[in-house]
Parts: structure tokens; sequence; C-alpha cells
């Protein structure tokens, strides 16, 4: 695939020439006129409300940006994946001595982890929401929680001499808040089952919606 942005080409092609119903093609060009109006991209979401926008419109793709692209950069569990490769590639015997690179990928979890417990549990003890529970209700109002979540994110690297180490990252997922038996835990896929209905079924959300960032970044040589 290679690191390339192709977002603007695929928006709005599933249904085109087509009305999939709910007035859609009006709202698609009153969404661009808007963004227009505004100087937005309407190719791009800096926050979850655009992302559902993106999908009650039924649009092919929608790539982050802005808010959305830097909660994924500085998401912990995609930092701590960074910090693996970046020991080693510096415990490789070659760092500092020529250039360098290469490629990978890593499946992960985004928008952190819930705290340890019974849900149902943690929804009736109210008073612990605050400190031994704070992490679930954390997880829960982020939004990366609810747009892309399990995930897996490519890297191509290079090393110069300096030992400057430079990521290109890129992923793509799909915005299906559906329950996933057998495959997430039951209070997740409890959640998802009326989450899900309501926003697929009853708004028309789309679940084949395309989620997609890429982005770079730098490491200085020490």
């Amino acid at each position: 695939m290679g690191f390339e942005n192709n977002t603007k080409e695929k928006s709005f092609n599933s249904y085109a020439g087509t009305d999939p119903g709910w007035g859609t093609a009006a709202r698609r060009a009153m969404f661009r006129a808007a963004c227009k109006y505004l100087g937005m991209n309407p190719d791009m979401a800096e926050n979850i409300f655009i992302v559902g926008v993106h999908s009650i419109l039924q649009s092919d793709a929608v790539c982050l940006t802005g808010n959305s692209l830097d909660k994924v950069k500085n998401d912990d569990a995609l930092l701590r994946e960074q910090k693996k490769e970046i020991e080693k590639i510096k415990n490789h015997p070659n760092y500092k001595i020529r250039k360098d690179d290469g490629s990978d990928s890593f499946s992960t979890q985004l928008g952190g982890q819930r705290a340890k417990g019974e849900m149902w549990k943690q929804a009736l003890e109210f008073w612990k929401w605050n400190d031994e529970y704070s992490a679930t209700w954390d997880m829960a109002f982020n939004e990366l929680v609810w747009t892309v979540r399990s995930v897996n994110i490519k890297y191509e690297y290079e090393v110069d001499i300096d030992g400057e180490i430079t990521f290109r990252y890129w992923f793509t997922d799909t915005l299906d808040l559906r329950p996933s038996w057998g495959s997430r835990s039951t209070e997740y896929n409890a959640v998802c089952a009326v989450l899900g209905f309501l926003y697929h079924d009853a708004l028309g959300g789309s679940d084949e919606l395309q989620i997609q960032a890429y982005w770079t970044t730098t490491i200085k040589g020490e």
C-alpha cells in the first residue's frame, strides 16, 4: 500500500448517482457548502461529530485530522509500540553507522483500557467512579473507542546517520458499532447491541465507513 492519502478520491462514491434515502444527496450538498463556507476540508474529520456526519451521509471514507488525529498520535498504546520500535532501532549495530529503513505493523486498542472488575458492578458502585473506576469512564468518553478502537497500524521508518528516526504511520478501520460476539467482552457487546441498533438501524449510520489516518513522527537523534 505505502504511505499515501487517497481519501478524497473515495469520499461519497458508494452511492454515486443514487440517493440511499433520507434526502442524502441534498444533505451531502449542504454539508459540502457548509464546509466551503467555514473553510473546512469536507474529506477530513477533526472530531467524532464530523465522523458521524460522514457516516450518516454514507461516505466511503474520511481521514482523521486535527484533534482526532492528535488523540491517535498521543494514545498510550501507540506510544508504547513506538517506544519498542525505537529501542530496537537504537540497539541495532548499524545505528548511527549508516542510514537504515524498514517497515512493519502492529495491532492495538486505542482509547485506553477500562478498570478491572465486572461492568455491572462498576455501574452500580457510583461512589467509586472518581477513583477506582475512573479508567472505565475515561475510556467510555474517549472518542477513539467509538471511532477506531481495535486497529492494525502500519508504518515505515527511516534512520539517518545522526540517529534521527522518521516514522510514517497509516491505518484504515471500519466504523461499526455493532456487537462482535465471540471476539469482544460481553459487556462491550451488550452496549453495542443497543448503540449499534440505534445508530446504524434507526439513524441510518453507515457500518462500512472507512476511517483513515496518515501521519509522520520524527524522533531526534541523541
